[in-house]
Parts: structure tokens; sequence; C-alpha cells
């Protein structure tokens, strides 16, 4: 969906802002994606049926998103919608992993649950090569690179480096 800035007079009037003093309108920013051809179609037809000022489309996506359903588990929030493992900032996928396995007798409470993505929870920390202990969110050792035998590669505190 990437092209030249359009002139003032062929740009729909709901991407069209006007500036003070007589100058001309042209769009604010541009936005560019990639995606399959009938995504960017139904965009495209979203944005030029909106008959408003673009700053009332704009208004109305962030009412809809609010009125949507909070996720119900306050972990997720409380983590900021991220993996928690140090230099893991990644927000797709995520899963609520218990600290104390419930197997080990874990419990509930969110100080035993943390987020972390599919990756880290299923293959790293499950796949026995990452282990988190402590209370979250903000006491949690991290141990990563677990080896039989040796130390694991990296030990942290939260995200400060242990020797």
């Amino acid at each position: 969906m990437r092209r030249d800035r359009p002139a003032a007079d062929t740009a729909p009037e709901c991407l069209r802002r006007r500036l003070p003093d007589g100058e001309p309108p042209y769009p604010d920013t541009e936005v560019a994606f990639s995606a399959p051809a009938s995504i960017v179609a139904l965009l495209r037809t979203a944005v030029l049926a909106f008959t408003g000022p673009a700053e009332h489309l704009l208004e109305h996506v962030k009412a809809e998103w609010e009125s949507q359903p909070r996720h119900r588990d306050p972990i997720f929030p409380r983590d900021r919608w991220r993996c928690a493992v140090p230099a893991c900032s990644s927000r797709k996928q995520l899963h609520d992993h218990h600290i104390v396995f419930r197997s080990r007798g874990g419990d509930n409470t969110r100080d035993n649950r943390i987020t972390v993505c599919a990756w880290h929870h299923l293959r790293g920390i499950h796949g026995g090569v990452v282990r988190a202990s402590g209370e979250a969110p903000a006491d949690i050792m991290w141990e990563l690179g677990i080896r039989a035998g040796r130390r694991p590669l990296l030990r942290l505190h939260g995200d400060h480096y242990l020797h």
C-alpha cells in the first residue's frame, strides 16, 4: 500500500487535514504494511468509506478496541503483554507460566506466574534449557543455557546479569 504522497486535490477527504494559514492539505503520515491483497483491499475500503476527519476514524478504532473484553488473567497486563525472559520482548503467542510447576506443588497465585512467549515456555523452560525461580514479577532468577553437569551460560536476577 506504499504510494507517493497524493496531490492535495486527489487525496480522499478522510485522509486530508486542513492546516492553518491556508497551507495545502496533506496526509499527516503514511501507513505501509504487507498483507494479502484481500486484506489491503478491505482496509482501503474501510478507510475510504469513513466520511469524517481522520482523527474521528482513529477515535472510533480506539473506542472499539477499548470496548472489547479484557483478558481475564491479570498477569498479562502486569507483564506489559511481553515475554518476561530477559532479552526477549515477544508479544506473540504469550503463555501463563507457573514458576513452581503445579505438578510440584506450585499454586495459581500471581507471584507464582509469569508471562512468557510460546517458544521460551515450551522449548526453553519445558525443554530444560531455561529455568525461572523466585517470585513474579520483580524477583525472578533466570538461568539460561542450562546443560547437564555444567553451569548455566547466563544467570540473571530480573534483567541484571550475575557472575
